[in-house]
C-alpha cells in the first residue's frame, strides 16, 4: 500500500499537458513508477528476508551509507529484472491505450458535470408537483 500510495500521489503532482506530449509524459511516468514501486516494495521485507551474515542484509546500527549500499545491492540482485519488466510494460501499455483511455475519461468527466441549478418553489396547496421542488426545473 505504501508503494501504491506514492505512485498515486506523484501521479497527481504531474504537470498538465495535452496531446502526444501528455501521453508520452504519462508513459515515462508509468515506466519510472514501475521502478519506484519495486524499490518501495522491497523496503517492506528487506530487513526480515535475509540471513544477517549476508553481504546485502539489513544490519541495525550500520551507518546510513553502508546500509544504503546494501539495500541497492539487494534491490539489484532480487528485483531489478521484475522492475524492468514492469517499467517496459507500463510504458508500452500507456503508449498504446493512453489516447483512448484519456478520451474516455474526459468524456465521462464532461458527462458527469451537473451544473443545472437547483431551484426550490413554495409548496402548492392542491398537492401538484413534488413537495417543495419545482417540477419545471430539469437537468439535461
Amino acid at each position: 500500500m505504501f508503494g501504491c500510495a506514492f505512485v498515486g500521489m506523484l501521479a497527481g503532482l504531474l504537470p498538465r499537458a495535452t496531446g502526444r506530449r501528455e501521453v508520452l509524459m504519462l508513459a515515462v511516468y508509468g515506466s519510472l513508477s514501475g521502478y519506484l514501486f519495486g524499490f518501495l516494495l522491497n523496503l517492506s521485507f528487506w530487513p526480515f528476508s535475509l540471513d544477517p551474515n549476508s553481504s546485502i542484509a539489513y544490519l541495525p546500527g550500520l551507518p546510513f551509507t553502508e546500509q544504503w549500499q546494501r539495500y541497492l545491492a539487494f534491490d539489484v540482485a532480487t528485483s531489478l529484472g521484475w522492475d524492468t519488466g514492469r517499467a517496459v510494460t507500463n510504458f508500452v501499455c500507456v503508449m498504446l491505450a493512453g489516447p483512448a483511455v484519456l478520451t474516455t475519461f474526459r468524456r465521462a468527466a464532461r458527462k458527469a458535470r451537473f451544473r443545472a441549478p437547483v431551484r426550490f418553489a413554495a409548496r402548492k396547496p392542491d398537492g401538484e408537483g413534488q413537495a417543495g421542488i419545482d417540477s419545471t426545473t430539469r437537468t439535461p
